[in-house]
């Protein structure tokens, strides 16, 4: 009878013990969930992004950060080869100017940080989603979130667009994490869509459609 005692006791003790430990496991879980969040919270606001139309005067600065022909192709991010026959900024300033896209540029505390064009297309239902480029920095990705997250609320403001889409390499792990944060999706794989010395790229096409609450009845 003591015997049997002595082990329901161990038992009962042993479990109170898991349930315990489980139990600070769950608080302290719930104390890095809320230092996590403070900590974004934070950084959120260190970073407050804000997207104004592009100037020309801009058009240079962004120009210079991408200087390698890795990052040229890469912000590019169209069929083309290395080097291009033309002048990239040239070209995208042109079209801005004719009404063809809209580029925008990205400041944070009046420094500017990113940039990012958006071209309409098929009648104002599609929008292409272009050149997003970001000046190095140990918050880059979370400074292409926002910016693409902008870009993506300044298309989907005309109630008649659809559907947002773009064009990036497999490999640009920076802008395909941005763009998969925001909610793109990749649908389509173009193979050695780009040649770069010896070395040739596949591209994907993205998609993100107009969030459902938004839709046109």
């Amino acid at each position: 009878m003591g015997g049997d005692y002595w082990f329901t006791y161990l038992y009962k003790s042993q479990t109170a013990e898991r349930i315990r430990a489980v139990e600070q496991e769950r608080l302290a879980a719930e104390v890095r969930s809320v230092y996590r969040q403070q900590q974004l919270a934070a950084r959120h606001r260190r970073h407050q992004v804000k997207l104004t139309a592009s100037k020309p005067a801009e058009f240079v600065e962004v120009a210079s950060w991408a200087s390698s022909p890795t990052e040229v192709i890469e912000w590019i991010g169209e069929d083309s080869n290395w080097p291009p026959t033309d002048d990239p900024m040239a070209g995208l300033l042109a079209r801005q100017r004719s009404g063809e896209c809209s580029a925008w540029s990205a400041r944070v505390s009046d420094r500017l940080v990113g940039f990012g064009a958006l071209h309409v297309r098929h009648g104002g239902k599609v929008a292409e989603l272009s050149h997003l480029l970001v000046k190095r920095h140990r918050h880059a990705v979370a400074i292409a979130v926002e910016v693409v997250r902008q870009l993506a609320a300044l298309a989907f403001a005309d109630p008649h667009m659809e559907v947002l889409r773009l064009q990036v390499y497999a490999h640009d792990a920076l802008r395909n994490r941005a763009y998969e944060q925001v909610g793109f999706r990749a649908a389509i794989l173009n193979s050695r869509a780009a040649k770069v010395g010896t070395d040739t790229w596949d591209r994907l096409e993205m998609f993100l459609e107009r969030p459902s609450a938004q839709r046109l009845l």
